[in-house]
């Protein structure tokens, strides 16, 4: 390798790292706020003082959530899969297998942020009822999560051709 292939690899390492580093705080402050949030508005019912705008934001900030759940769990392999028929294949016919499952997941994610974006746009003319907040804000979070969804496949995508084992797969099989 040269040099400068080098310095792009531990560049884009990097980079990398950084963004599921603030992928995770985003998503755990999500669900901080989501859950201050959905206590404000119960105690506020409880007591008489309703916070009126809380559910709505707590339905809109859970979509942000979600969508990173699910990319962060991507990143973990942690989605289910029942892999016995896959293990009866032999290794060339299962490396072919796995690459095609995820190249036809980030062919799907391409149309997905796409598709997404659309339903963001047609969203920005919808505001939500308590806040006047666009609805726009909440849909976002679709394209946003599947575009951080290709980087994961692409990586993972990667460290498939090259013979590695996915980054943070660590083995354990659900069945």
């Amino acid at each position: 390798m040269t040099l400068g292939v080098v310095l792009v690899s531990g560049l884009l390492t990097r980079a990398l790292v950084l963004l599921r580093r603030a992928e995770m705080i985003a998503a755990i402050a999500l669900l901080g706020i989501v859950v201050a949030v959905v206590l404000a508005g119960t105690v506020g019912r409880y007591t008489g003082n309703p916070v009126i705008w809380s559910d709505e934001v707590a339905q809109a900030l859970f979509v942000w959530l979600a969508m990173l759940a699910a990319d962060l769990t991507l990143q973990r392999a942690g989605h289910f899969r029942i892999d016995v028929l896959v293990r009866l294949l032999p290794p060339t016919a299962r490396f072919l297998l796995d690459l095609t499952i995820k190249l036809t997941i980030a062919v799907l994610l391409v149309a997905l942020v796409y598709y997404g974006s659309l339903l963001t746009r047609l969203s920005d003319f919808r505001p939500l009822p308590m806040t006047g907040v666009p609805s726009s804000w909440a849909a976002a979070a679709l394209p946003v999560a599947y575009a951080l969804m290709i980087i994961t496949v692409v990586e993972q995508i990667v460290r498939h051709l090259r013979g590695l084992p996915d980054s943070s797969a660590d083995g354990r099989d659900v069945m």
